[in-house]
C-alpha cells in the first residue's frame, strides 16, 4: 500500500530518529521515503517468521508487536515494540534468515523500507552503512542476552 501524507511526515520523523539514517541529507531522506510501503496486520497476525528471508526495515506507526525465539522447542518473548520501534534492520546489508518471530499484538500499521533501498544509499553513502552495522551488533548482543536471562 502507498504512503499517504500524514504517513509520510511520521514515516520521515521516525526514520530521523534511528541512529543509521540520522546521518542523511534531506535528499536522501526523500530517497527512502520514496521507497517505503505501509502494511497492515490483524492482532495475533504473523508479521515476520523466525528463519524467514528478509531484507527490509519495519517500523511500528501504531499499534504493537511481539518478538518471540525459538531456542530448541523453547519460544521465548523477548520484547514488545510500540509505535516508533523498528525491527529488521539484521536483514538490511544481506538478506538473511530473520532472527526472531514477530507478532501483531494489536491493529498495526508497518511502515517497511526494502533493503534494495537501503543498499542504493549505503553505495552513495559508506558512512551508513558503519551506523548500521553498530547498530545490528547492539541489537544482536541485546537479544542474546534477553535469551542467556531466560535460561
Amino acid at each position: 500500500m502507498q504512503l499517504e501524507d500524514q504517513d509520510i511526515a511520521w514515516a520521515k520523523s521516525a526514520i530521523q530518529k534511528t541512529e543509521f539514517f540520522a546521518l542523511c541529507t534531506e535528499d536522501e531522506m526523500e530517497l527512502l521515503i520514496n521507497g517505503m510501503g505501509k502494511e497492515s496486520y490483524r492482532p495475533g497476525s504473523t508479521v515476520l517468521f523466525q528463519g524467514e528471508i528478509s531484507s527490509k526495515l519495519l517500523l511500528v506507526q501504531s499499534g504493537s508487536v511481539s518478538i518471540w525465539a525459538r531456542q530448541g522447542k523453547d519460544r521465548m518473548k523477548l520484547a514488545e515494540l510500540g509505535p516508533g520501534s523498528y525491527f529488521g534492520e539484521i536483514s538490511l546489508l544481506t538478506p538473511r534468515a530473520a532472527t526472531a518471530t514477530v507478532k501483531a499484538e494489536a491493529e498495526t500499521e508497518i511502515i517497511s523500507l526494502p533493503g534494495e533501498v537501503v543498499a542504493a544509499l549505503i553505495k552513495k553513502r559508506p558512512v551508513l552503512e558503519s551506523a548500521l552495522k553498530k547498530k545490528i551488533e547492539e541489537r544482536l548482543a541485546s537479544r542474546q542476552k534477553a535469551i542467556d536471562n531466560r535460561e
